[in-house]
């Protein structure tokens, strides 16, 4: 039969010629009545594989546990655990594009950066492409925030295009008339 940490019999671990040893007896019991009770709560601090079944309480408390910058409470459910996914690799990557965008797509879903030289801009300047229709003013000071937390700080915002797209059922046609004027007068000593 294995062996598990919930009924650990520690001196069966050790070489023969230690098992002898009251000493190392000793310390072996001790263990045996330390280790289960520690492999129990053990199972209770596992949290990054149960992100998804954590409650929104519990969200925020592990995102302020992480120091999570651009975390918002008022945020939905679903970016809440974006974010707390994310957290360590924007934090590897803070003041990147790629950060940027990942809290973007988090928080509004689609969305890209165009950095300067791909649209002739000043050095240094970017520009925020969504096709949330949502970013609208009263969201807009939310979004300012958090693209501050993550940007890099010599970096300016040139402007946020909202780019939307959908079909539309257009017909064009034309018509020409053509209309020919005569006029006719009476001259002065005209009868």
């Amino acid at each position: 039969m294995g062996m598990k940490l919930s009924n650990l019999d520690f001196i069966r671990l050790l070489p023969a010629f230690m098992r002898e040893d009251a000493a190392v007896r000793g310390l072996s019991a001790g263990i045996d009545s330390i280790v289960p009770a520690l492999s129990e709560s053990v199972g209770r601090l596992t949290t990054w594989d149960k992100i998804d079944e954590l409650t929104e309480a519990e969200l925020d408390e592990l995102a302020w546990e992480l120091n999570i910058l651009w975390y918002d409470k008022a945020a939905g459910i679903d970016a809440k655990r974006e974010i707390v996914k994310n957290s360590d690799e924007v934090y590897r990557r803070l003041g990147t594009k790629w950060a940027v965008e990942n809290v973007i797509a988090s928080y509004f879903g689609e969305g890209f950066i165009r950095e300067w030289f791909e649209y002739q801009g000043e050095p240094g300047h970017f520009r925020v492409y969504s096709t949330n229709p949502t970013l609208t003013n009263e969201r807009l000071l939310e979004f300012m925030n958090l693209l501050n937390k993550v940007k890099r700080a010599s970096s300016h915002l040139d402007g946020i295009f909202i780019t939307l797209t959908g079909e539309m059922k257009l017909a064009a046609g034309m018509a020409v008339h053509e209309v020919e004027r005569e006029t006719y007068g009476i001259g002065a000593g005209s009868i």
